[in-house]
């Protein structure tokens, strides 16, 4: 799958590029009138009804997140429908883009922060088979799955750091709604460099 899926994600490279856009471009249509905090676009990104949704929104002020990702333009939220129960969702991993419209870095965030159906990390990697990214009609939601698909191993060890994160901050109320612990765990994307070694191992 891997391949598939940097296979599929640099086409949708090339196309953007074609466009002169890029993921964030392709989301607001080239109208930047961006509201912090805002979740974007409205009813989410729906992945042709295959269990994902997504959201962008952006943090402004250092008394906020911005100051953990300094180069941040704003991120996507993931979420998966739960297999049993089809009407709740769980919080995958959040992809922080840059001022160019760029993948920064994955990162995984605390149960407050999107208050979904929370999973640990053993039952929500169940939930992550067949990520369908060649299943979707519009590029960006195409783009951003075959970015999930490409880093499916690298997102599994995310959420086994978070889970452990959360374990060593363990306190006498429940640390998933201590909002001193916003951020459990990160990677940065270097992107060029992924695509090689996927595509040249091909």
């Amino acid at each position: 799958m891997q391949v598939a899926a940097a296979e599929s994600l640099f086409k949708c490279l090339l196309e953007m590029g074609e466009q002169g856009s890029n993921p964030v471009l392709q989301l607001f249509d080239s109208n930047l009138d961006i509201q912090q905090k805002k979740k974007y676009p409205e009813g989410f990104l729906q992945f042709n009804g295959t269990g994902w949704r997504a959201y962008y929104h952006c943090h402004a002020t250092k008394e906020d997140i911005n100051h953990l990702f300094e180069a941040e333009h704003g991120h996507f939220h993931i979420f998966i429908r739960l297999t049993e129960h089809p009407e709740s969702w769980a919080h995958v991993v959040a992809l922080s883009i840059d001022e160019m419209g760029q993948p920064l870095r994955w990162f995984t965030v605390n149960h407050w922060v999107t208050g979904e159906t929370w999973l640990g990390a053993p039952l929500l990697l169940r939930q992550l088979h067949g990520i369908p990214f060649m299943e979707q009609n519009r590029l960006l939601e195409q783009w951003l799955l075959s970015m999930l698909a490409l880093y499916k191993n690298e997102i599994n060890e995310l959420l086994a750091l978070r889970d452990v994160a959360l374990d060593i901050k363990l306190t006498d109320g429940d640390v998933k709604q201590d909002r001193e612990y916003y951020l459990l765990s990160e990677q940065e994307i270097k992107l060029q460099n992924k695509l090689q070694q996927v595509l040249t191992k091909a």
